[in-house]
């Protein structure tokens, strides 16, 4: 499975990318929402979740987000942030199948997001 993560933090972008590959997904980087939404465009077909964070300067998360959804309106998102915030504040056009992911996070935390967000169930031990 394969995952667009959209950053414009360098450090965020490679611990996300380290993080996701260590648990065998693929990952596609962009640093801005116009570089994730033509990376999206160019690679629509493989790419399962897109992750990307709410306020960047340009084109937000969410509007890169909402630009995608016109394209395939069923896949899955998380937004991350900063910012203190709850599923309360999501867009009512966008609130369907996307997660918000409080930043800073533990890999944990995002393994089982991403998981959940993909409809994977979780191992049982």
């Amino acid at each position: 499975m394969s995952v667009l993560v959209v950053d414009d933090e360098q450090m965020i972008r490679s611990l996300t990318e380290n993080i996701l590959t260590r648990v065998g997904y693929e990952v596609l980087l962009a640093e801005s929402g116009e570089a994730g939404l033509k990376m999206f465009f160019e690679n629509s077909a493989e790419i399962d979740l897109v992750l990307v964070n709410m306020n960047m300067e340009g084109l937000s998360g969410l509007d890169m987000l909402r630009a995608i959804r016109r394209i395939n309106p069923a896949i899955p998102g998380i937004v991350s942030t900063g910012h203190a915030v709850d599923d309360a504040d999501l867009p009512d056009d966008l609130a369907a199948n996307t997660y918000l992911l409080q930043k800073p996070y533990r890999s944990t935390t995002l393994e089982r997001m991403v998981q959940q967000a993909l409809g994977v169930p979780e191992p049982v031990f």
